[in-house]
């Protein structure tokens, strides 16, 4: 009986595992240039997190996050906040499980002795970047989330849960073979 019991808590442990997916990808493809006027549907911009709903109030938020990245640039790492050799910061973050809705706020800023360069990102609304060079050389790009930008965010199993998956599925035809042997 404890035999059963406790292969059974193992297969559910197993499956509970499988199916936690605490890593997203997301990307959205399609921005309003604001100089220009111009939508480009080709433009994408995207990113990676992971986190878990702690408290159980069907979202994830800042504090939850174990890794954040945006367009190429890590903001959170471990609870960390790494970035290389510029500063930046994730000033908010919220990720809805049911609804698939993401909301952040990131700012980031480069300089040397030759440049300086940063940026901002508002999710759902616009993305800001300027630069000047010592020469004179600036730079500005205001693009703009429209009704046409398309969001996509797929939900990454771990490797830990695919490996305990197949584990799983292992004891499960161990079992089934010994019994018809049995």
């Amino acid at each position: 009986m404890w035999k059963k019991l406790m292969c059974a808590a193992a297969l559910g442990a197993a499956a509970a595992g499988a199916s936690a997916q605490t890593v997203w990808d997301f990307s959205y493809t399609g921005f309003l240039n604001r100089e220009t006027n111009v939508f480009d549907p080709a433009l994408r911009f995207s990113g990676t997190f992971a986190g878990a709903d702690d408290d159980g109030n069907g979202e994830i938020d800042i504090t939850e996050l174990r890794h954040f990245s945006w367009d190429d640039r890590l903001y959170v790492d471990r609870g960390g906040r790494p970035c290389g050799p510029s500063d930046c910061e994730l000033r908010d973050f919220t990720f809805d499980l049911s609804r698939k809705q993401l909301n952040f706020s990131t700012e980031w800023e480069y300089a040397d002795e030759a440049s300086r360069s940063a940026g901002s990102t508002v999710s759902g609304w616009q993305l800001t970047f300027f630069g000047y060079t010592q020469g004179g050389g600036t730079f500005a790009s205001n693009l703009l989330w429209t009704p046409n930008t398309r969001f996509v965010i797929t939900a990454v199993p771990e490797p830990a849960s695919a490996l305990m998956l197949g584990v799983g599925l292992v004891a499960v035809g161990a079992l089934a073979r010994r019994r018809r042997r049995g």
